[in-house]
């Protein structure tokens, strides 16, 4: 075993000479005849406690402390399938969790028959779950609060992500149910606890299976029954339990480690942001062995981190909610993310000034808009500028194109309500909004919008719900390894798009398009667009309503004089 893998052991670490020398210790006294005798009253971190005091691995010491470690080879979905194959209960259900920075990109389309899962129940009113062996699914969009500031806007949502998820689930999501969808938090505990009480009433083997930083680690340290309901044992029952608990053998051929001693509060999952943090899979049980809930290592997800220097690696995970400005991307700019990690150039008529499009980045790291020219030298790695990059060294000669996309969607509704509202009709109005969403894989999502003139001919572009690039290649489901907007012929083909909506009088150029240029044309895809801007700043102006409304706190200047001044009248009366 090679220093830095997962469980390697530094001797002259000082927790792991401690643990030696308790091991020595214990001999020593095996030896003298001590163990008939009554043992010394301990408390937990001695060094008679070995259960107390048993070291992490440096790989997981350097990951506590030190916030850096190396990445586990990352799991196949055949090896999930197998692990999953040696479960020891007859009922096992399969959690899918993906992730809401950059949804659906961490959807595994083909987890269904990969899994050998049971079948989903179907749009009909008359289906019936029968009763199966087989694993059943269930669908958690963790990380919700990146969407919004309030549980009650966020679960306004849930039709949108449903029929995202539908579109992308592709021929076999067409009349699924997707009753098993949740969108949950475990920072603010959003359906965390409904979640929760389903395990404990289901049982069984329950499986945390996705890509890797999508928050499984998190999402497992809230939903475990940590004590199961019943009375929390004592330090000194806990340590009797797991001495007299016996240590299964690990098979070689095993892919499912040994279930550990079920204690009421165990030791949970480490989290970190590092890529393949969990290295095998963690079995903890609850409810006297009832049930077990087991943390999976996190499949390929892509390498966009690798092309970031090392001390930014971090700041390409989204914590918490950005802070969103709006960027107007004039014709002959472009948008730079991170200094050139992502390019946006819209196609826009530089003889008409008048044609803006608006950007909202939803991301954490630094958005700028500058002239295309400068925008393309600073990615390559070619031209010195103030922009601060966080590209690795080289990287520049790895940008490619991802191709070309239609801002497609029409939301002119939405975007013009007021002036809707006053009375003007959608078809007087001389300009169309039109809009979509460009997802950076891990890193969260771009909003665009553009404001586009109204062709005079009499026919316009259908407003859809969900429209799609219309080529011929869209007709095609991509699969799961193909992240990027390009075939080889170079048509956008964008991830789980539906199937187009076309119009027979409208070409595809009366839409406004952007091209995107990213490390190996990969690690990008598109949705249709969620309108987040326009739910924070609704959301921001009913709180500046809210405050302007509400009566000012009296000054606490002269209230003390004022309560001196009352007692001294109620006493002299």
């Amino acid at each position: 075993m090679e220093p830095g893998e997962a469980g390697y052991y530094t001797r002259s670490r000082k927790a792991v000479r401690s643990y030696f020398k308790a091991i020595r210790q214990d001999a020593a006294r095996q030896e003298e005849g001590r163990e008939d005798s009554e043992p010394p009253i301990e408390t937990p971190g001695t060094p008679g406690n070995q259960s107390a005091i048993t070291p992490v691995c440096d790989r997981c010491h350097d990951l506590i402390y030190n916030s850096r470690g190396v990445s586990i080879a990352h799991p196949s979905t055949e090896d999930i399938a197998e692990s999953i194959a040696e479960s020891p209960f007859a009922r096992n259900h399969v959690y899918h969790v993906l992730d809401a920075a950059d949804f659906p990109m961490s959807l595994i389309p083909s987890l269904q028959t990969s899994l050998s899962l049971a079948k989903p129940r179907s749009q009909n009113r008359r289906s019936q779950h029968s009763f199966s062996r087989k694993p059943t699914l269930s669908f958690i969009i963790t990380r919700s609060d990146l969407l919004g500031p309030s549980k009650e806007m966020v679960d306004r949502m849930m039709p949108y992500f449903q029929s995202v998820l539908r579109d992308a689930l592709g021929r076999p999501g067409r009349n699924m149910r997707l009753g098993n969808v949740h969108l949950v938090s475990a920072k603010r505990g959003w359906w965390t606890k409904e979640i929760k009480e389903s395990i404990w009433k289901r049982g069984g083997g329950n499986w945390m299976v996705g890509k890797f930083n999508v928050g499984k680690s998190n999402l497992f340290e809230v939903l475990f029954p940590k004590g199961s309901g019943e009375r929390a044992p004592v330090c000194a029952e806990l340590q009797d339990e797991q001495s007299s608990a016996t240590n299964e053998l690990l098979s070689e051929t095993s892919l499912l480690p040994p279930a550990r001693p079920e204690t009421p509060f165990p030791v949970l999952p480490l989290v970190s942001s590092l890529p393949g943090t969990t290295a095998s899979p963690i079995r903890l049980s609850f409810g006297g062995h009832r049930g077990e809930l087991i943390d999976l290592p996190g499949l390929e997800r892509g390498d966009l981190d690798q092309y970031v220097q090392t001390e930014h690696r971090r700041d390409l995970v989204m914590t918490h909610r950005p802070n969103v400005a709006q960027h107007n991307i004039k014709p002959g700019q472009s948008l730079l993310l991170g200094g050139g990690l992502v390019r946006i150039t819209p196609l826009l008529d530089e003889a008409d000034p008048s044609t803006i499009m608006m950007a909202y980045p939803f991301v954490p790291i630094e958005a700028h808009t500058t002239s295309t020219e400068k925008a393309v030298g600073t990615q390559l790695q070619e031209r010195q500028s103030g922009i601060r990059s966080i590209l690795a060294d080289g990287a520049g000669a790895k940008i490619a194109s991802a191709g070309k996309i239609s801002l497609a969607t029409d939301v002119t509704k939405n975007r013009a309500a007021s002036v809707l509202r006053a009375g003007v009709p959608l078809s007087r109005l001389p300009f169309r909004l039109y809009s979509t969403d460009i997802l950076i894989e891990g890193l969260g999502w771009v909003e665009l919008v553009c404001q586009v003139r109204r062709p005079r001919q009499p026919s316009q572009p259908t407003s859809v719900a969900h429209p799609s690039v219309e080529s011929e290649a869209s007709d095609s489901q991509p699969t799961n390894a193909d992240h990027h907007l390009s075939d080889p012929q170079g048509i956008f083909v964008p991830f789980g798009q539906p199937k187009p909506v076309r119009s027979h009088d409208v070409a595809e150029s009366a839409f406004p398009q952007v091209e995107i240029f990213t490390p190996n044309g990969q690690h990008v895809s598109q949705r249709p667009p969620l309108g987040a801007w326009q739910l924070w700043s609704h959301g921001q102006k009913q709180r500046q309503k809210l405050a302007a409304t509400v009566r000012p706190r009296r000054p606490m200047k002269g209230a003390k004089k004022r309560e001196k001044l009352a007692r001294r009248a109620q006493a002299t009366a």
